[in-house]
């Protein structure tokens, strides 16, 4: 299946400002082939890039302003200007409309879509001044302003619980221990044996962990994990390719 003309611009954005490399995002590119949906948020669901990261480089790149959409007044007229369904369907919304200037300020997940801008401005009869905004902070919004539903709070990972679950080496070569006494103390703790049912109690009740970690220590571990995680989702795309092009069975 050819790629849309939308999807070879943000490619090519997003490989000029290396935030992934070849490879990813063939990998990529093979599971937006598949499944559809569009490629920042593909990108994101990989692991590959981080959403804020992502949408600040397409923002950039394209010199388009990048809108928060948390604290975003409720504008009726432009609401009622476009439906949700073609919101949902395109990660669009629609943040304000000035009737004076025939201007509509539409937020974009991927603003290479100059055929849903020309949708829009046919829809809603104005010029279309297109915003970048992420897709997750575009669904907040249409749940909020078109459902009526309450933003959901989202937790911040715990690093310690990340490092411990990501069954990582035993004694990984690249840790450098010297660096931290309170590492090579509690090192075995770490990345050989399971937490307790204290320590998961803990967390779960948001107590800070046992051990005492540097900062130098957690990111280290989440240096490692984001590795073994991204290696892993490149790997399961490629093999998914391969299958489906009937190099395996």
């Amino acid at each position: 299946m050819a790629l849309a003309v939308s999807v070879l611009k943000m490619r090519d954005l997003l490989l000029r400002a290396k935030v992934v490399d070849e490879v990813q995002m063939r990998a990529a590119l093979a599971r937006l082939e598949r499944y559809g949906g569009r490629l920042p948020k593909v990108l994101t669901d990989m692991g590959l890039i981080d959403e804020e990261q992502v949408t600040k480089v397409i923002a950039e790149a394209l010199h388009l302003p990048l809108q928060a959409l948390g604290a975003v007044r409720r504008d009726p007229d432009a609401l009622s200007r476009l439906d949700v369904r073609l919101c949902e369907e395109n990660g669009i919304f629609p943040v304000s409309l000035n009737l004076k200037t025939h201007t509509l300020v539409l937020a974009m997940a991927e603003p290479t879509a100059l055929d849903v801008v020309d949708l829009v401005a046919a829809r809603v009869n104005a010029r279309v001044q297109t915003v970048v905004a992420s897709e997750s902070q575009i669904a907040a919004a249409i749940g909020k302003y078109y459902y009526g539903r309450a933003p959901s709070a989202v937790a911040e990972p715990n690093l310690a619980r990340r490092a411990v679950t990501a069954q990582l080496p035993e004694e990984p070569s690249s840790i450098d221990r010297s660096a931290s006494p309170a590492a090579t103390n509690q090192g075995n703790d770490v990345f050989g044996r399971r937490p307790s049912a204290n320590t998961l109690l803990d967390e779960m009740l948001g107590d800070p962990p046992t051990p005492d970690f540097s900062e130098a220590d957690l990111a280290r571990l989440e240096s490692l994990t984001l590795t073994h995680e991204k290696t892993s989702t490149i790997l399961r795309a490629l093999r998914a390719l391969l299958t489906e092009k009937g190099y395996l069975s």
